[in-house]
């Protein structure tokens, strides 16, 4: 295990000179890089827009421009996607904060990571992104990381699972996983924030179906794997876990980046670790099941259900 963090530094680094760890994979690394190529873009036009050459010859003679980049950031990314928040206020809070996000498109996180700066500012944030997606941004990383957004890479298992089964995807997947959980647990220590999609990977419904709402058959350990982390730390009793409901303008919307388009933020009642921990239900995993079932709580019900199917039978 001490190798992976170095490894994924390694990665990290390669990709920010220009380096491409998906095509090493192959024809599926090629397929995936295609597919990201117009976000990418798009990603990368509003990142030169925010630290253009202007601005970063300021920064180079005065390093507070830094913290009135981060002010810049959030206005104006908050004029390309647009929200309006309901449900629980936020009370202040010293404890870091993980706000467990649903994630039918692109524009979810980017939403989430807005909301909870406006709601904690001054505090470093991290986001996982999908590595091809963070590949096609990733020169900007050390960057933003000036403003206090650390973005780090992951390979979702779907992603994974696309790449094929050699030994290389499994390697660098688990060397991400290894070096994410690290950075999270860096960051929650000194109060800060963390968006994370439970599951992972894009899609419009909580769960599969009823049975799949029941039993958490199936469902991805991302709570548990990150409670894990957080329990090796010392952080239970200094960590909120944050229900974060994501309504996109249109339940038929593209799972890409909407521009313009208002969403809603549903916000739910935080939860300390200690006690996410403890919750017990019909799951192998019962954190990953509760924290889906509050987050369908916070959702209109055309999101819950890919299919109403209930055990043969039509519910």
């Amino acid at each position: 295990m001490s190798d992976k963090p170095s490894l994924a530094s390694s990665l990290i680094m390669d990709m920010e000179r220009g380096e491409s760890i998906l095509l090493t994979f192959g024809k599926p690394g090629h397929i995936l890089k295609r597919k990201i190529a117009i976000t990418g873009l798009a990603s990368r036009l509003l990142l030169f827009i925010i630290f253009n050459p202007i601005a970063l010859l300021h920064a180079k003679f005065n390093p507070n421009v830094w913290h009135r980049r981060r002010a810049v950031v959030i206005k104006l990314v908050r004029l390309l996607f647009p929200f309006h928040v309901k449900g629980h206020q936020m009370p202040p809070s010293k404890y870091g904060q993980i706000f467990m996000i649903n994630h039918p498109t692109l524009n979810d996180p980017i939403c989430a990571m807005l909301y909870a700066m406006e709601s904690y500012p001054n505090r470093e944030i991290i986001i996982p992104v999908n590595l091809p997606w963070f590949e096609s941004f990733c020169r900007y990383r050390p960057k933003l990381l000036k403003i206090g957004i650390n973005v780090v890479p992951l390979l979702t298992p779907e992603t994974a699972k696309r790449l094929g089964s050699e030994n290389q995807v499994s390697n660098v997947q688990t060397a991400l996983v290894s070096n994410y959980i690290s950075e999270l647990t860096k960051v929650l220590a000194n109060g800060g924030l963390a968006i994370v999609a439970q599951q992972a990977t894009r899609q419009r419904y909580i769960f599969a179906d009823p049975k799949q709402s029941d039993s958490g058959e199936g469902i991805l350990s991302t709570a548990s794997f990150i409670l894990a982390g957080i329990r090796r730390a010392k952080l239970l009793e200094q960590t909120n876990f944050i229900p974060l409901g994501v309504i996109p303008h249109s339940i038929n919307t593209k799972s890409k980046l909407n521009l313009f388009r208002k969403y809603m933020l549903s916000v739910g009642k935080p939860i300390m670790a200690t006690e996410l921990g403890k919750v017990k239900n019909a799951a192998k995993r019962p954190a990953d099941l509760f924290i889906l079932h509050r987050l369908a709580e916070l959702l209109p019900s055309e999101y819950r259900f890919a299919s109403h199917t209930r055990y043969g039978g039509v519910a």
